[in-house]
C-alpha cells in the first residue's frame, strides 16, 4: 500500500498508526493475500470482531440500565455488518481494501469485516482505550442513537399480539402501498384490530413497518 493510501487512510480514520503494516494488514483481503503470499486481514477481523463486542458492551452496561436480553438484541444491531459497514461507505474507505478479481464494495458482509479488521488493528497498535475511543466515535454511540435502536429492536408485535389474544381480538396487518425503487423501497402498512384501523407506519422494510405500526397501536390503546 502507498505511503499517500495510508495517509489519506489515517486521516479519515482520526487515527495515525504507530505500526503501518498493521494497516496495510487490515486492508488486504483474503484473495489479494492468497496470490500475492501476504497476510490476509482475517486475523484482525477475528480479533476485532470480539473487542467491538467488548466495547459495546462495555458502553452500554455503563450508560444503560436495560436487562440482558435488551441489552443483547441492541449490541447485536450495533454491532452487525449493516450497521459498521455504513461507516465504511460514508468514508469512502472502501476503495482502498486490496482484494482479488470481484468487486466488494457494494457487500456489507465484506465492509463489516474491513471495520472489524480497522478495530483489531488499532487494537494491537494502541490498545483497549483507543478501541474505545475509535468505536464510539465512528459508530456515533449516544444516548440518543442507543434508544433509536431500542425502539428498533423491542418487539411490539408481540406485545401488541399479546394484548390482542387477552382480550380475544382479531389482530391483522394490511400492506397499504410500496414505492420507491427495488434498492430503496418503502413500505406503508397498517394494522387493524377487530377491523378497526389503530394506526398506519412507512419503513425500509414490511418488518419494521409492522413493528412500528404495533408500537403506534399500544400507544393508542394505552
Amino acid at each position: 500500500m502507498e505511503q499517500n493510501e495510508i495517509l489519506e487512510i489515517q486521516s479519515k480514520l482520526g487515527y495515525a498508526f504507530k505500526n503501518d503494516s498493521l494497516l496495510t494488514t487490515a486492508f488486504t483481503h483474503s484473495s489479494f493475500a492468497y496470490t500475492h503470499n501476504i497476510k490476509s486481514n482475517e486475523r484482525l477481523e477475528f480479533l476485532g470482531d470480539s473487542v467491538l463486542n467488548l466495547c459495546t458492551t462495555l458502553y452500554l452496561f455503563y450508560n444503560f440500565d436495560f436487562d440482558e436480553g435488551v441489552s443483547s438484541k441492541i449490541r447485536a444491531y450495533l454491532v452487525s455488518s449493516e450497521y459498521v459497514s455504513k461507516y465504511i461507505f460514508k468514508n469512502g474507505l472502501e476503495k482502498f481494501l486490496r482484494c482479488g478479481n470481484f468487486n466488494p464494495e457494494k457487500s456489507t458482509n465484506v465492509m463489516g469485516d474491513l471495520y472489524e479488521a480497522i478495530v483489531g488493528a488499532i487494537m494491537l497498535d494502541s490498545g483497549l482505550d483507543e478501541c474505545k475511543k475509535f468505536i464510539y466515535s465512528s459508530l456515533q454511540y449516544s444516548k440518543n442513537l442507543i434508544e433509536e435502536v431500542h425502539i428498533k429492536t423491542r418487539d411490539f408485535k408481540s406485545e401488541l399480539q399479546e394484548y390482542a389474544q387477552a382480550k380475544n381480538q382479531k389482530l391483522e396487518y394490511v400492506l397499504l402501498e410500496k414505492t420507491g425503487p427495488a434498492h430503496m423501497p418503502c413500505f406503508k402498512v397498517a394494522v387493524m384490530l377487530n377491523g378497526i384501523k389503530l394506526a398506519e407506519m412507512s419503513a425500509k422494510s414490511k418488518k419494521e413497518a409492522e413493528n412500528l405500526c404495533a408500537k403506534k397501536a399500544l400507544e393508542v390503546l394505552k
